[in-house]
């Protein structure tokens, strides 16, 4: 069975770490912290650590906090402190640039950040509106539109209009509890929500304004996180409930009549598989899917959970549906902590970046 084999330990950190977010290119990895700090870390030699020679079976999570230190193959390059006045929730790279990047903060305010000859991130652009805490920031794929959403149920989306300059565009207020996280669809204009609610909101652009155009109804509690397909063509989804979901997209043939007044049921998604309740013992909190190998699946899916272990699932298409396998389940992969971010590299595969409530973030390999 493959397995995850630790290939750095990024220390700094001074509380919990809440998310993980990669560049475009894979070489550089933001964080952000219970700290009220954002970091941004790399390999010291992106070609050589990537070959996979600085991996050692040696090589074990510690959990001595006076002995932790970054692993030597990479290093912190900057710090972000100067924005947020609470812990910094959420943070994501814009996906068309190098260096620019958005943070989401209990503060109820989304910093946007980028550099000046290649200097250090400074503050271009702070959101407001949200009533309380923000919880998650997403980019969509081509950096036009940004997603917010917060404890207030509320789904923020704005536009960019260049050098620091945003307009909101629409405030979405369809679900009746807080919003945990926002993920853009890969290749269209579709936004998902996630919710304490129990439910997923599927949004999309209607005659210059954002609707509810489907709410994906099946977890028992807490919808925490999603993630599509690399391809879009499948959603997967987390909750306090224990299990994984995949959706896939279907001909709607009308709408509930309680869907809301902003509803527009012109989609539909139908769970297609599921991970029982049986394999996790505790909330999942993250999820992220990956790009497909060479050898004609559908990808992997990485989750982490409140029970301390990170667990990869090879996703395979079927006459019947999909085949979720798990492949490996990395226990303590956080030491006692809980594991509150998996997300997996652009660029180079098989690389897993994971983080907790430790305060540290940890690189990992697994054969593709």
């Amino acid at each position: 069975m493959p397995q995850l084999k630790l290939a750095a330990e990024l220390v700094g950190h001074e509380g919990r770490v809440w998310q993980v977010s990669w560049d475009a290119s894979g070489t550089r990895l933001a964080t952000c912290s219970g700290d009220k700090s954002a970091r941004i870390w790399a390999p010291i030699s992106p070609s050589h650590f990537y070959s996979g020679d600085t991996i050692t079976d040696s090589m074990q999570v510690d959990t001595d906090d006076d002995d932790r230190k970054t692993s030597s193959s990479w290093q912190c390059i900057e710090v972000i402190d100067n924005a947020h006045k609470r812990t910094v929730r959420s943070i994501a790279f814009e996906p068309t640039q190098s260096n620019a990047l958005a943070t989401a903060s209990f503060d109820g305010t989304t910093a946007i950040w980028d550099t000046a000859d290649n200097s250090t991130h400074e503050c271009i652009a702070t959101l407001e509106g949200h009533e309380n805490e923000a919880k998650s920031v997403a980019w969509s794929t081509n950096g036009q539109l940004l997603a917010t959403c917060g404890r207030d149920k509320s789904v923020w989306i704005w536009e960019s209009n260049g050098e620091g300059d945003f307009d909101c565009i629409s405030v979405l207020m369809e679900h009746t509890q807080d919003v945990k996280m926002v993920v853009w669809h890969p290749t269209q204009d579709l936004l998902a929500s996630f919710s304490y609610d129990n439910t997923i909101r599927v949004w999309k652009e209607d005659d210059d304004d954002w609707v509810s155009a489907a709410t994906i109804a099946g977890h028992t509690s807490t919808v925490w996180a999603g993630d599509f397909s690399t391809n879009g063509k499948y959603l997967a989804s987390v909750s306090d409930d224990r299990t994984v979901r995949i959706w896939a997209q279907r001909a709607s043939e009308g709408g509930s009549a309680d869907a809301g007044f902003y509803y527009r049921p012109d989609l539909s998604y139908e769970c297609i598989a599921k991970v029982p309740d049986s394999v996790h013992t505790r909330a999942i909190y993250s999820v992220s899917w990956s790009e497909p190998s060479d050898n004609g699946d559908c990808g992997r899916l990485a989750t982490g959970c409140g029970d301390n272990t990170v667990r990869v699932f090879k996703v395979t298409e079927t006459e019947s549906g999909l085949n979720v396998g798990l492949e490996c389940a990395q226990e303590y992969a956080h030491g006692l902590s809980d594991i509150n971010c998996v997300k997996w590299n652009p660029k180079h595969k098989g690389w897993l970046a994971t983080c907790g409530d430790d305060g540290v973030v940890r690189i990992w390999y697994m054969e593709p």
